[in-house]
């Protein structure tokens, strides 16, 4: 498994570090403008369909937290003793992730999870195996998907799984909207980088031919691709969060291409024509995400993506690279297909950040609980379906954040994990990026130094936290954070 990372300036990383900050993986949702935030992409879990921990229960004004329906019992499920029409309070048109119970009784769980027998998708023993064997009666759900544990592939060191591939993304827009700290092209320090993605260009919506994300792009292309050499790469990345935005022009433009062989077959041509015409080596694709309809997907996109990839690789030969993005969160990952697109593919990058910021409070299931966005636990867990589905963890490229989530805390005197924050706050903004809830790793290095911080490390999640401004907090990763995680991951 192999790390992607993201780009700093010059002067802001150790030389020879594999680890650069200034862009990072921004394919979140706009905080403050119309395209990404500064740092970073969410992935806005849906709010209503999430499995909850532990036994869920509802009562009236009290719907389900996962959506399901709510019966006068005050149970949820989605089976006809919680959905049935005199049983029901709330939510009584729900149906299950998979199984018997889902919408016409065929839904399948994606990557070939486990189905449980109350519907949902999952990897553990509640969803592949009775969780109550005693009594016998509520088995996992054969027929969709598997009723098996699949282990995690393991390495040891010298096994050679780790080539050293080193991926950054830089985002173009950092020169125009940044307060400071901008980083032109030139300026990026590719120490340590075997792949650098430019991001994130477009594509039209009808005809299917590239087109940058904004005209003030179009000169920082060249100067870009002009830092490759023979160890390092420069790639284009298409898409991204804000490219399949509800309001977007471009909403359901990858679903629209993807559908037919002759609008693949127009937007790889275009493609390629764009990275002769500015000299890019590859192209990563940034779908964020098929198959989902409140991100314009359809349920024909997982199968159609698939062909994308099989028909970029037989045009592109070995003269490209690609390369493209999965999502951590289950619920996105589902409309993705690894395993039967990774022979096409020179890797894919899992998108290990972002699990949690202040939209949680959005998320019925989560909360206003103050979460770091990179906890080791929850990736770990996220990359699990990756293992279902047969995917080579050669193939993987594990996703590191170089800037920090932050919160408004309801309590400042209540500064830890677990704590409340202020409904939909972010944290104060750094003077650079500007934006409530995110800091680049820049900023807070040097808050640390103006006010004497001493963070505080989670060696649980391998993550680092700290409150600054009286009344807020942020959690991040730093060279100490990330040896841990890549400890677990990458074999030397």
């Amino acid at each position: 498994m192999y790390i992607i990372g993201q780009i700093s300036s010059s002067n802001t990383t150790k030389n020879g570090t594999n680890w650069n900050e200034t862009a990072s993986h921004a394919r979140r949702r706009a905080l403050h403008h119309h395209h990404g935030s500064p740092l970073g992409h969410r992935h806005a879990p849906q709010p209503n369909r999430r499995a909850v921990e532990g036994p869920t229960q509802c009562g009236p004004g009290q719907p389900c937290k996962d959506g399901s329906c709510c019966n006068k019992d005050g149970k949820c499920g989605f089976k006809e003793a919680q959905c049935g029409l005199d049983v029901c309070l709330s939510n009584c048109d729900a149906k299950a992730m998979c199984g018997i119970d889902s919408a016409n009784g065929a839904a399948q769980c994606g990557l070939k999870l486990c189905c449980s027998f109350y519907g949902w998708c999952g990897t553990e023993d509640v969803h592949c195996k009775d969780p109550e064997p005693q009594f016998g009666k509520t088995p996992c759900q054969e027929g969709y998907g598997s009723c098996s544990i699949s282990e995690p592939p393991s390495c040891g060191k010298g096994s050679g799984s780790s080539a050293g591939r080193r991926v950054a993304y830089y985002q173009g827009w950092n020169t125009r909207e940044r307060q400071c700290d901008k980083v032109s092209p030139k300026q990026i320090n590719t120490a340590g980088l075997s792949h650098l993605f430019y991001a994130f260009v477009f594509f039209h919506p009808t005809t299917f031919e590239i087109m940058p994300m904004t005209e003030a792009d179009i000169p920082l292309y060249k100067e870009f691709t002009d830092l490759k050499s023979n160890d390092l790469q420069t790639w284009v990345a298409i898409g991204g969060w804000s490219f399949n935005d509800p309001e977007a022009e471009t909403r359901t433009a990858f679903s629209d291409m993807v559908v037919t062989r002759a609008n693949r077959a127009a937007f790889i041509k275009s493609l390629m024509t764009f990275m002769d015409t500015y000299g890019f080596q590859g192209v990563d694709i940034d779908w964020e995400y098929p198959a989902d309809p409140e991100r314009g997907g359809r349920p024909q996109d997982t199968d159609n993506l698939v062909l994308l990839m099989k028909e970029m690789r037989a045009a592109f030969g070995t003269r490209y690279g690609l390369s493209i993005v999965l999502a951590p969160d289950y619920w996105y990952l589902r409309g993705f297909k690894p395993a039967a697109m990774q022979e096409y593919v020179d890797f894919m990058g899992f998108m290990s950040y972002d699990l949690h910021g202040p939209w949680d409070t959005d998320v019925l299931t989560l909360g206003s609980v103050v979460r770091p966005q990179t906890d080791i636990t929850e990736i770990d867990k996220g990359l699990t379906p990756l293992w279902f589905d047969g995917v080579d963890p050669s193939k993987i490229n594990m996703g590191i954040a170089y800037y920090g989530r932050s919160y408004k805390l309801t309590d400042p005197d209540c500064g830890h994990m677990g704590c409340s924050f202020v409904a939909g706050k972010g944290g104060a903004p750094g003077a650079c990026t500007n934006s409530p809830g995110v800091m680049s790793n820049r900023e807070i290095r040097q808050l640390i130094t103006d006010e004497n911080i001493t963070p505080i490390l989670n060696e649980t999640a391998m993550v680092k936290y700290f409150t600054y401004g009286g009344d807020s907090w942020i959690g991040y990763d730093d060279d100490e954070t990330y040896a841990m995680k890549q400890g677990l991951y990458v074999s030397p």
